[in-house]
């Protein structure tokens, strides 16, 4: 995956989120490992500590979007 994909990848993950959760969640999605670049990600997971509702929600928003991104790539 390129560097912008990914870059593309996690903001959408993120707005997803945001729309699922009307908001109430600190937790975000991050490159993994924490705190790595685009470029050298290998990843994505919770930007801290997150209960089981939230860990929930993000692992249906996760699916949801990568199903949306490997369908665009195979389009290509």
């Amino acid at each position: 995956m390129s560097k912008s994909i990914k870059k593309q990848y996690l903001k959408a993950l993120n707005k997803r989120l945001k729309k699922e959760s009307a908001g109430q969640f600190d937790t975000e999605f991050v490159f993994y490992p924490p705190g790595s670049k685009s470029k050298d990600a290998t990843g994505v997971t919770a930007s801290g500590p997150a209960d089981a509702k939230v860990l929930a929600v993000m692992d249906a928003v996760q699916a949801q979007v990568f199903a949306r991104f490997e369908g665009t790539a195979r389009a290509e």
